[in-house]
């Protein structure tokens, strides 16, 4: 028979979990090469929402978890073939060669394009976790100590209540279709960087019509099937592997970092000042939910 008895409500159970939730953040950067080009990015988010479930069968759901990206930068870099376009002449002169006429030029070399998705929102839709009671001595805890001089330099064993994921479901990042269009503005923009100094407005956009339309110079030089979008998307999902970057965030911040709940060991029952308080020790902590409050139970000596 267990000795003592706690239980919190499905509404309490609620808003501890929102505490969890919102303790949460995380960031990271990195990039690789992909072989036609390079890439690098630079992320943090947190989480917001999200709806709480408790089960008879003493599991938890939690669906439409919001991803909030504070932070979402990422940066193509890849070369542009080389191109030439030869000089020529628009007005020639009869007696000096050529009034006006566009020189030659070379384009081609590295670009990087720099995205910025900040502020996007994608979403968890599903959590499906157990909770786990878990003792924890503090790794700063002397072994002399007793438990008194333990609590007194903020060190006292814990027990301490996790979410426990079994499985969490991460929606696809949905890229805006914007992307495109400005992924293509800012080659066009590096192209122009690449282009003499001096030249006339008419004649860069002369030299833009010579090169043909610029979507697909990109697509020819990144090596993309479908759209801008799609291939933004895949480098999010598939290259940097971000769905199982956040599962794995998650899962180990409900699991690992931060308790829904936690109980010092021993217990304080009675304090009275400056006297020294009245403690019980906690053993065999167990925890479990059904469709109406989560219940803590154990033992104590």
């Amino acid at each position: 028979m267990n000795h003592f008895t706690i239980a919190a409500s499905e509404a309490a159970f609620r808003q501890l979990f929102k505490l969890l939730r919102d303790n949460f953040s995380f960031s990271d950067s990195g990039g690789d090469n992909f072989g036609p080009f390079s890439a690098s990015y630079d992320i943090a988010f947190h989480l917001e929402k999200g709806t709480v479930k408790l089960n008879n069968d003493g599991t938890i759901e939690v669906e439409a978890l919001d991803i909030v990206w504070d932070t979402l930068r990422v940066e193509v870099c890849f070369d542009l073939p080389g191109i030439h376009i030869p000089g020529f002449c628009i007005i020639p002169d009869p007696w000096n060669g050529c009034l006006v006429g566009i020189p030659s030029i070379n384009i081609g070399g590295p670009i990087c394009i720099p995205l910025d998705m900040s502020g996007l929102v994608s979403e968890i839709s599903e959590i499906r976790a157990s909770l786990n009671a878990i003792y924890f001595i503090d790794p700063g805890r002397l072994a002399s100590w007793s438990d008194l001089e333990a609590e007194i330099n903020g060190k006292p064993n814990m027990w301490q209540i996790f979410i426990d994921p079994d499985y969490v479901s991460v929606d696809p990042i949905d890229v805006p279709q914007t992307i495109g269009n400005i992924f293509e503005n800012l080659v066009e923009d590096a192209i122009r960087d690449m282009l003499p100094g001096g030249l006339f407005g008419w004649v860069v956009d002369l030299v833009f019509e010579l090169l043909g339309p610029i979507i697909d110079l990109i697509t020819s030089a990144l090596d993309i099937v479908d759209t801008i979008e799609d291939f933004i998307q895949d480098l999010l999902e598939d290259l940097f592997g971000f769905l199982t970057l956040i599962e794995t965030a998650v899962a180990d911040h409900f699991a690992k970092k931060y308790p829904i709940l936690e109980f010092e060991d021993p217990y304080p029952i009675l304090t009275d000042g400056s006297l020294i308080p009245v403690k019980i020790p906690l053993r065999d902590l167990k925890v479990n939910v059904n469709t109406n409050e989560m219940i803590i139970t154990g033992d104590v000596g």
